[in-house]
């Protein structure tokens, strides 16, 4: 899929500077470096950025106050952040199908940070928290190479949409 130029998301500045951010996930230091941290985005903060990058994973701009909005519900989905020297980088959106099945339902990078690294470590930090579950995804061939990298397995599911076709990608759980 190729983005349209889109400048840098800025966070609101809703934080503290001893680096609790409201709506940190508590991965006890865990994903957080030098290059960034992970947190779990909350109902008002970072809408703007969050609702951007939603549209570019979709590419639907008409359907991302719904998405969003369930989201900001709670209810089996949750919206997580990559936050990098001020800027919401990049979003994971999952949604928990049981207790050993997490869905990755939305993934994207701002472009202004894209190659480096952020949608694994998205992916890896998440992971790191919840190594008990098996993460999977549905994605397009643009996408496979990036989802292989990280480990997962890849399966076709077809031409699910005329033209197009869909893979199924799952990291299994450690045991």
């Amino acid at each position: 899929m190729m983005f349209n130029s889109m400048p840098a998301l800025h966070m609101n500045k809703d934080y503290n500077s001893d680096s609790s951010v409201s709506g940190s996930i508590a991965f006890s230091g865990e994903g957080q470096d030098k290059d960034g941290r992970l947190v779990q985005l909350q109902p008002g903060l970072h809408v703007q950025a969050a609702r951007q990058l939603l549209t570019l994973c979709m590419g639907d701009a008409q359907h991302i106050e719904a998405i969003y909005t369930q989201y900001a519900a709670g209810n089996s989905r949750y919206l997580y952040g990559w936050l990098q020297k001020g800027d919401l980088a990049g979003i994971l959106g999952i949604h928990i199908c049981s207790a050993d099945r997490h869905e990755i339902a939305h993934l994207a990078v701002d472009p202004a940070h894209q190659h480096a690294g952020i949608g694994s470590r998205l992916i890896q930090t998440y992971r790191g928290k919840y190594a008990h579950i098996q993460l999977f995804a549905e994605t397009d061939h643009e996408a496979v190479g990036f989802y292989r990298k990280n480990g997962f397995v890849i399966s076709s599911l077809g031409e699910k949409y005329a033209g197009v076709e869909r893979f199924h990608c799952v990291l299994s759980a450690d045991c």
